[in-house]
């Protein structure tokens, strides 16, 4: 088991972070190697990992944007409150949807997975046309907020990218790169914690009423310690990637990889049925 952990937490923490949907490969992950009966289990360790990455990579953003929030310079402190005001009003749609939708969601995927394979797609798509994109190097407004807080709530369904999604509506609005990318993953930080504490909660209730054995998932610590150090570590070098290549206006060039994935999984979903 330690070494499918291992394996779940490399692809998570680069496919958390790179716009090619976490969900979806997770979910083809735990398919070929037989482990839906401990998916929810492994999913949270995975989530927090990631988690960690993304505080400890934009601690330097969240340290700024709080000393935005209560300067003494009152421009400086207005920019601040608008940025977290943006961030909470683009957290919305996507809070709605998991709430009242998810366990919906999750049962549409568990019974009918092939949809991933063309939200894969459906992802690359959208990558691609940011290569056409106008960068009118504008900072967020808020029917910004509101679009790409609608994009991170189209991305909970797997396949497709919160990343991809959330940075590609911000660049194909006008957004500046680097603003674009700091946004999509402060928004992030929230909506990994809400994730892994939803799935945590439905863990404890299943447990409860005996569905799931929490303390039987794992024989040892060995695993679930591997899986989150994999995916702590490479999500972080992932998010440094990612950064460049945003900064560099090439972020179009992962649809390639979305296509790709989509037709393979196509034909492993129909393999595995």
């Amino acid at each position: 088991m330690t070494w499918k952990m291992l394996i779940l937490g490399v692809v998570q923490g680069l496919t958390e972070f790179l716009p090619i949907s976490s969900s979806g490969h997770l979910l083809l992950g735990e398919k070929l190697f037989g482990i839906e009966h401990e998916a929810l289990a492994v999913t949270i360790f995975l989530h927090v990992g990631t988690l960690v990455a993304s505080v400890v990579f934009m601690a330097r953003r969240i340290g700024k944007l709080f000393a935005d929030m209560f300067a003494k310079d009152n421009q400086r402190r207005k920019d601040g409150w608008r940025l977290v005001l943006y961030l909470v009003i683009a957290s919305i749609p996507a809070a709605l949807v998991g709430l009242l939708a998810g366990d919906y969601v999750a049962s549409i995927f568990a019974s009918k997975p092939v949809y991933v394979a063309f939200f894969f797609v459906g992802t690359g798509a959208l990558l691609l046309t940011t290569r056409w994109g106008r960068d009118r190097e504008r900072q967020f407004g808020l029917s910004d907020a509101i679009l790409v807080g609608i994009a991170q709530a189209v991305a909970i369904m797997p396949g497709f990218s919160r990343s991809g999604l959330t940075i590609a509506t911000a660049l194909l609005l006008g957004i500046a790169s680097l603003e674009a990318f700091n946004f999509s993953f402060l928004l992030s930080i929230p909506a990994i914690a809400g994730a892994a504490l939803i799935q945590l909660l439905e863990l404890v209730n299943t447990s409860k009423e005996g569905a799931i054995d929490a303390g039987s998932v794992f024989a040892s610590p060995f695993p679930p310690i591997a899986g989150f150090v994999a995916s702590a570590v490479v999500g972080f070098f992932a998010l440094w990637a990612l950064k460049k290549v945003v900064i560099s206006k090439k972020f179009w060039l992962f649809s390639f990889y979305c296509f790709g994935i989509g037709l393979v999984s196509l034909v492993l979903l129909f393999v595995l049925k």
